[in-house]
């Protein structure tokens, strides 16, 4: 195989050919799961682009093969892994299992020929790539480019790049990245070089000529050695099925398929016609080229004015026809119409020939035509024709390589739209989810092959934004399983190499009757203690004695013991801060504090006495309201001196308290709620009570090394009420700087905040968004507006509603996608993911909330082999 270029420099090859070109990393954005404004920003920038490029381009999107122990390698850096020893357990098996998938991504580049400076300085380059060929035929070492003409080229190409729109990320590809193309294409489907880090500095010793050892491949069309020919074979038929190219290398044989796109629809829709997004919705990998030619479309309206005369004479040729002339000749004359009005609407309109070409690949020529054959009948629905040339598999095979020149057989099919047309296809959909490094909690929905997501819930503090997250969904939708999936991984990998003291906490408030979350967090790495809050209490939840307990060196925050106290106290009594008996209340509990030992008992004996001294009413009348309460068995955390105040060092600690009665959200409108029954009215009020001491501990200053998240599932219990919206206002606001954070979940966006100002703040603050399947129609919208996206969009309506985790498949399938959901990740990029159950077997049986149903065999459901396959799978 001859490699097409010659030398490389920073971003600029230079070819054999004596052209030289510049190459640019680009960052995708998912057109696949955005909203159509989103959609409809997109096309305009990528349209902006297209009329800037004038002349060839070459738009390139490949999918590199990913390593299996680079993943576990960001998983496990910055991990104690000596202290870590469930976590290693996990890390070895996801290693194994990882080994058996096809793990692939997807990066999109874009190559622009410089222009030569003038017509001596084209004969130039053409002369110097001539000398370096006949050196290097006759044995002798070509001269490399000139350090001159390298910082020229590259200043040139820095240059062209300004002139681009910022509406599309891009910047230079490095020399490492420029050598990776290559060596992907020779050695797709085996041993591929794995792609740089875009930090990776130079990569290239005595400038350029290592290039030469990329070409080390030998190509043929059509080989079937080692493989039994049948009898059809023998005859000769065979040869028009053998369409693919087979690329020998040291590292094995990559058998690769080439299509190119041979016709398209007469008019399309968009959004809708994103054919080149859509192929990351296969469950194998798909590379693409569009090689382009812009024309001005001053240029381009005199072609089509000669085109519209040959098309006008066309009526008359069928006029001794007595069906007269075929429909396709109106509908040509009405679109060279259109396409004139349109190039001559806007100086700055373009005609683009588009050349697009695909590749697919396998381990044999079989799974290389069986990939073929299913993207070929995929387009075929959409009235997309593909074709696969007969001989010229390996001319496609050098045309999608940079630096290339253009084979005969691309320019045959060539499509000739207009820019905005063009980019109607949605190019460059490359998008990525998740962090750099940190455990694997999912795998990408969209996406050729397996794509990992790695989430570290930690890193939002160390990123200086807020490590918190929000899950919405349907009773079933995967929620409660991907809010324990991700405190499991808090646990596992909190310990941190070099920083002593760290670990993972979660503080968590268990509502469920039978314990899921107690007997999650027993199954999870460390110690859990659990709280409970009935008459079988071991700790004091008294909020005068807990916020009054010394902590360390801090001093003790009266104002906050005052603050929490009262708030409980309100919503306890029923009683309203601004009234008179709110005041003497708010002195009552002042007094306490200025004493010795503040309790919620001597609150009692205090306000008991000063009705007696002062005969005053209000005091008589709280005194008797919380004798009232503390008289139930339920109130003994709070109402009981006896117990030790609750002080927890375990890894989790749970509150259990499913025995508290709450109210229903109809219950708290006015007119109800003041008749709620005593135990409605104390639930409420333990249930703020319990959020403000996760708050405690989770803002604990004795360990500032530690990182706390706190879990509170079916949130609306605490958001209820204007003190828990407070309180999680002020959590989610402030654990980036105590390094905690909070994951809340519930089936409502209005659940986790209201459409009110403090509502709407509290649901701005959430950087991580999860929205798992919601049939009902109005609370679909809420979500998707919730992650950012267009709530009235149809094909997100249902997506959610129908296509996550859906509910009529067989059991099988369901367990096999389970935990399906849109997300909005740390860097606020959108897109579809699974989330994976960490590879420990004793999660198998807790992980999950449905009655009576242990994990079947299956990704997600107790099983080590994860499926990760593409929406369309």
């Amino acid at each position: 195989m001859r490699m097409p270029i010659r030398h490389v420099a920073g971003n600029v090859v230079w070819s054999v050919h004596g052209t030289v070109w510049a190459l640019y990393r680009v960052q995708g954005v998912d057109q696949v799961h955005s909203s159509k404004s989103a959609k409809l920003r997109r096309l305009k920038a990528l349209e902006a682009l297209v009329k800037k490029l004038v002349g060839e381009s070459m738009w390139l999107s490949l999918c590199p093969q990913v390593d299996p122990r680079a993943v576990v390698r960001a998983m496990t850096e910055d991990i104690d892994m000596a202290a870590s020893t469930e976590y290693t357990q996990v890390a070895h098996r996801v290693l194994d299992t990882l080994e058996g998938l096809e793990l692939t991504g997807r990066t999109d580049w874009l190559a622009v020929p410089l222009p030569a400076a003038g017509r001596r300085q084209r004969i130039a380059d053409m002369a110097g790539a001539a000398k370096a060929d006949i050196a290097l035929h006759l044995g002798l070492l070509p001269a490399p480019i000139s350090r001159k003409e390298e910082r020229r080229r590259l200043a040139q190409a820095a240059r062209m790049a300004a002139t681009w729109p910022g509406t599309v990320a891009v910047r230079p590809a490095s020399e490492a990245e420029i050598l990776w193309i290559y060596g992907h294409s020779a050695r797709r489907g085996v041993v591929e070089p794995l792609l740089p880090a875009p930090d990776t500095g130079r990569g290239i010793v005595n400038r350029g000529r290592t290039v030469a050892a990329l070409g080390q491949a030998v190509l043929t069309e059509g080989a079937v050695d080692g493989m039994l020919a049948d009898e059809e074979e023998r005859r000769g038929a065979g040869v028009f099925r053998r369409r693919w190219v087979e690329v020998a290398t040291e590292h094995g044989a990559s058998y690769q398929a080439f299509l190119t796109l041979s016709e398209m629809p007469e008019a399309f829709r968009f959004p809708g016609s994103e054919y080149l997004a859509a192929l990351d919705t296969f469950d194998f990998p798909v590379d693409w080229v569009v090689r382009l030619n812009v024309t001005p479309g001053a240029v381009a309206e005199a072609r089509t004015r000669r085109k519209a005369r040959d098309v006008a004479g066309q009526p008359d040729e069928w006029a001794h026809d007595p069906a007269g002339a075929p429909a396709s000749v109106g509908r040509a004359a009405d679109s060279l119409a259109e396409n004139r009005e349109r190039l001559t609407a806007s100086k700055g309109e373009v005609d683009v020939r588009a050349m697009v070409a695909f590749c697919v690949w396998g381990a044999s020529p079989q799974e290389a035509e069986q990939r073929a054959g299913v993207l070929t009948a995929a387009f075929g629905g959409d009235d997309y024709t593909l074709d696969r040339p007969l001989g010229d598999q390996e001319r496609l095979f050098h045309g999608m390589l940079p630096g290339a020149r253009t084979p005969q057989v691309m320019a045959s099919y060539a499509q000739y739209l207009l820019a905005r047309d063009f980019c109607m296809a949605g190019p460059w959909a490359a998008t990525e989810l998740g962090d750099e490094r940190g455990p694997l909690y999912g795998w990408q929905l969209t996406g050729g092959g397996a794509r990992p997501v790695l989430m570290d819930f930690t890193r939002g503090p160390k990123k200086r934004t807020s490590a918190s997250a929000a899950y919405l969904g349907e009773l079933g939708g995967g929620k409660s399983y991907a809010m324990k999936c991700a405190a499991y991984w808090t646990l596992a990998a909190g310990r941190k190499a070099g920083v002593t003291g760290s670990r993972g906490r979660a503080v968590i408030v268990d509502r469920t009757p039978k314990q899921e979350w107690l007997r999650f967090a027993r199954a999870c790495p460390g110690r859990t203690e659990l709280i409970t809050t009935d008459s079988s209490a071991a700790v004091s939840l008294d909020p005068l004695r807990v916020f009054t307990q010394q902590r360390g060196r801090v001093p003790v925050d009266l104002s906050e013991a005052q603050r929490r106290c009262e708030s409980f106290l309100h919503m306890l009594l029923g009683i309203r801060p601004m009234d008179e008996v709110g005041g003497v209340l708010s002195e009552a509990v002042s007094h306490v504090l200025a004493g010795k030992a503040p309790s919620m008992r001597a609150l009692m004996a205090h306000l008991t006495e000063r009705g007696v001294r002062e005969d005053d009413a209000a005091c008589r009348s709280l005194a008797r309201k919380l004798n009232m309460h503390a008289r139930r068995d339920i109130a003994r955390a709070v109402f009981d001196e006896s117990l030790p105040v609750v002080d927890t060092d375990a890894d989790s600690v749970v509150f259990s308290v499913a025995q508290l009665v709450l109210p229903k959200k109809w219950e708290l409108e006015p007119g109800h709620f003041e008749r709620l029954s005593p135990e409605k009215v104390f639930g409420r009020a333990a249930l703020y009570l319990i959020a403000a001491i996760c708050r405690h501990i989770a803002f604990d200053p004795r360990h500032e090394a530690e990182f706390c998240q706190v879990v509170w599932d079916e949130c609306w219990w605490l958001t209820s009420s204007p003190e828990g919206l407070d309180l999680l206002l002020e959590l989610v606001r402030d654990g980036r700087k105590h390094n905690a954070g909070v994951l809340v979940g519930s089936h409502d966006p209005d659940d986790i905040g209201p459409d009110t100002e403090a509502g709407r703040i509290v649901r701005g603050l959430f950087p991580r968004r999860y929205l798992f399947r919601q049939t009902n129609k109005e609370l679909a919208r809420r979500g998707l507006d919730f992650l950012g996206l267009d709530p009235n969009d149809p094909e997100l309506l249902e997506m959610v509603t129908t296509r996550l985790s859906p509910l009529d498949e067989s059991e099988a399938v369901q367990a096999q996608r389970a935990g399906e959901c849109l997300v909005r990740d740390l860097f606020g990029r959108i897109g579809a993911m699974r989330v994976q159950m960490p590879l420990d077997a004793s999660l198998a049986d807790v992980i999950h909330s449905d009655p009576g149903q242990a994990a079947p065999g299956g990704a997600g459901r107790g099983s080590d082999e994860p499926v990760a396959s593409g929406a369309g799978a």
